[in-house]
């Protein structure tokens, strides 16, 4: 029978919170929120407890509960003014990121505001939601909406791709918005098969364009390392699946450096790791989109750890997930130790669901590792 297992190693990449927090401070603002609420599957009202209606959690303070309600939800609704909203957010705003959407109602449901994390957080969609819902209208200020410009944010968010040097972001966004040109590097059109067809980008097929590249700012769209001394946006697809093998006891610091290091010789953004994958003679699979190993090895202190330092899970897979999986390197050494010829090659291979290794079997003196490219979403 097949065994499979799956340990997380940590928290997820800006996870994106669950359900919705619905605050009110009135009767009418209660009863509107209720309507709202039955319109939102997870959602959670909150009102001062003077005007509370059934199922709804009371407070006598909005200050007592909106700070937890601010990192436990990933949206907030809040019938109330605008200027009540604000001075409770702003002490909690850290990065687009991360941050929730924020969306402001007044009793009357005629205007859903999109105040805060517009297009990441997807406030600018939950506004047009609260307005459907009660008959009301959307207030977007997002410029690229409302020049019907493709808001790379979003973009990157839909397509499932992780930004890697957000501080350059907002750059790249002014610089579509007034027309000025703006490269893009995206082999696989991860990014481009979200956004309109008449973008305006300028799309380069090679990354290897020295000129192209230098041109001006730029968008790129994979887990390869850009080319040093242009300006880009990095966005990283998580494809990679990090295959380890390791005896017993090898630290967690010798197998981060080791992939570390190897990351970085061929070139690979770590961002880009999806996953770890390893043999489990009780566990297996380690990989950097996850990482993968051996069933054998799912009570390896040092794998476990190691894929808790890079934030990503790690699968275990058991001898006949991949005793038949072809693989380069094959060991008859490691077939007598565990009765497989292939740890790292082949649960790499296995985990990312594909018959070809990015990177073949690279060793240390305690670890071995290769890498695999997982399809995207």
């Amino acid at each position: 029978m097949t065994k499979r297992s799956a340990i997380n190693s940590g928290t997820a990449q800006n996870p994106s919170n669950a359900g919705t927090a619905i605050f009110a401070l009135t009767r009418k603002g209660a009863e509107l929120a209720a309507g709202i609420s039955a319109q939102i599957p997870g959602s959670t009202c909150f009102c001062n407890y003077r005007c509370v209606l059934p199922g709804m959690t009371p407070f006598a303070h909005i200050s007592e509960v909106f700070p937890s309600a601010w990192r436990e939800y990933g949206s907030i609704i809040c019938i109330m003014g605008c200027g009540i909203a604000v001075r409770m957010a702003a002490p909690l705003i850290e990065h687009k990121t991360v941050d929730p959407a924020v969306v402001v109602m007044g009793q009357d449901g005629r205007f859903a505001v999109s105040l805060l994390s517009g297009h990441i957080g997807g406030a600018n969609e939950l506004a047009r939601k609260v307005a459907s819902i009660t008959g009301g209208q959307a207030v977007i200020t997002t410029a690229s909406d409302l020049q019907d410009k493709p808001a790379i944010d979003l973009a990157a968010k839909k397509a499932g791709l992780r930004i890697e040097n957000s501080a350059i972001l907002s750059r790249i966004q002014a610089a579509i918005l007034d027309d000025e040109p703006v490269w893009i590097f995206d082999p696989g059109a991860l990014l481009l098969k979200h956004i309109p067809a008449d973008h305006g980008l300028l799309a380069i097929d090679s990354g290897d364009d020295p000129g192209a590249l230098r041109s001006g700012l730029g968008i790129w769209v994979s887990e390869q390392l850009s080319p040093r001394g242009i300006e880009c946006l990095k966005l990283r697809p998580a494809n990679l699946v990090v295959g380890i093998g390791c005896n017993r006891g090898t630290t967690s610091t010798e197998i981060v450096e080791f992939i570390g290091k190897k990351l970085k010789e061929n070139r690979l953004s770590p961002l880009s790791v999806r996953n770890f994958a390893s043999l489990d003679i009780k566990s297996g699979p380690l990989s950097v989109r996850n990482f993968a190993s051996l069933d054998i090895k799912s009570d390896e202190r040092g794998l476990l750890e190691a894929a808790k330092a890079f934030d990503r899970p790690i699968y275990f897979c058991a001898r006949e997930d991949i005793e038949d999986i072809a693989v380069p390197n094959p060991s008859e050494t490691v077939g007598r130790h565990v009765g497989v010829e292939s740890v790292c090659e082949a649960s790499a291979l296995w985990s990312a669901g594909t018959r070809e290794l990015l990177v073949p079997k690279r060793k240390a003196e305690n670890c071995t590792l290769a890498i695999a490219r997982a399809s995207c979403p």
